[in-house]
């Protein structure tokens, strides 16, 4: 797709103010039609956690490289425990010390726990029960052989552990995704007496694997915050207009975040969110965080919705209009928090998440099988 080319059939939005509002679907497939970037970078493994895998490491030896213990005990030779029980304890010909993790001793070939033994009169020890070959033993390359896929978690960030398996693996760098470079100008913060919407916008953006471009500096997504609707002062399609840009979709069928906007600017795509808070909070869950997430190279591009969740009160939804509603979880039943038309942040600062009412729907009953979307869920 290129710039300014998306047209939407089922609305006359474009150029035309607010009316006849598109629906999220329309504004989901432009987002979809933005084009991922291709940037690829490789990084000290140690350092990469949080990004996102371009390629899977495979191992680079058997994991393990060789037999060891799997217990701490003693290596013996299975054969000199066939006959051990309880009552008739034997003395294995040869018991080496030997801790978990240690390459088992040449003509040894099982381990049996510390736990396991007793003490022999001639001061060694005896063992009560007998061994199988192999047993307390971790075979070469039982968790990993050599040139297997060792970590296959292509478009996902990596965790700790994974970073901890890169070093078993012996890997010493990785190709991850390169980072969204996102231009942020927030503009008319509603309301305006304090800007909740710069350290929400920020964290949002390193969530979703994005790093701030510096002032007016290169960037692969531009966000705009503020001053999206029609009022007196609401001037932020008209700015982006005077730069060069446009808007492709100005104003969506959906509560809240309504004025929300979708456009270009010198090739690069453009966000224009709403100033109102929980607006603005909304129109990226949904539509924000799906592209920067995309441009990271991630295949988890939204929140994890769970599916079947019971409404414990009525949710109220309006026929026409793609609602949201935060909610809490009361006794395993989710409940809405505030109203579509107010509880800012405090609503979504207590909430476990929120719940999308289709366009179709006028809201759930009391009982009604809800899908919650959990906030966290996506976290690195």
């Amino acid at each position: 797709m290129t710039a300014g080319s998306f047209v939407d059939p089922n609305s006359d939005i474009i150029g035309r103010g607010l009316a006849g509002r598109p629906s999220l679907e329309t504004a989901l497939a432009w987002i979809d039609a933005v084009p991922a970037l291709p940037a690829v970078e490789e990084v000290a493994a140690a350092e990469a956690g949080g990004r996102v895998l371009a390629a899977l490491v495979p191992a680079t030896r058997d994991h393990p490289e060789f037999d060891r213990a799997a217990v701490d005990g003693y290596a013996v030779r299975a054969a000199d425990t066939i006959g051990a029980g309880g009552y008739s304890p034997l003395g294995p010909a040869s018991a080496v010390v030997v801790p978990a993790g240690r390459p088992l001793p040449p003509g040894t070939d099982a381990v049996v726990p510390v736990e396991a033994v007793q003490p022999a009169p001639d001061g060694g020890i005896e063992v009560t029960a007998p061994l199988a070959e192999g047993e307390g033993v971790e075979r070469a390359g039982r968790r990993l052989s050599r040139g297997a896929p060792g970590i296959d978690v292509t478009g996902r960030p990596l965790r700790p552990e994974q970073l901890g398996l890169l070093a078993e693996l012996g890997a010493g760098t990785v190709f991850v995704f390169a980072r969204p470079r996102v231009r942020l100008a927030v503009r008319g913060a509603k309301p305006p007496d304090a800007d909740s919407l710069t350290p929400m916008l920020r964290g949002l953006i390193a969530r979703d694997g994005g790093v701030l471009a510096p002032g007016q500096g290169a960037a692969d997504l531009i966000v705009m915050a503020g001053r999206s609707g029609v009022g007196v002062d609401d001037d932020g399609a008209a700015r982006l207009a005077a730069d060069g840009g446009w808007l492709d979709l100005h104003g969506l069928a959906l509560r809240p975040g309504g004025s929300a906007g979708l456009g270009w600017l010198g090739g690069v795509p453009v966000l224009l969110l709403p100033g109102e808070p929980l607006a603005c909070l909304t129109v990226w869950e949904l539509l924000a965080a799906r592209l920067l997430r995309r441009l990271a190279g991630r295949a988890d591009l939204s929140c994890h919705p769970a599916a079947g969740v019971l409404a414990g009160r009525k949710f109220v939804s309006r026929i026409g209009s793609v609602d949201v509603v935060r909610v809490r979880l009361v006794s395993g039943r989710a409940e809405p928090i505030g109203s579509l038309e107010g509880g800012g942040l405090a609503a979504a600062a207590r909430a476990d998440g929120f719940v999308v009412i289709p366009a179709a729907r006028e809201g759930y009953a009391p009982g009604e099988a809800v899908t919650v979307h959990f906030h966290g869920a996506n976290d690195p």
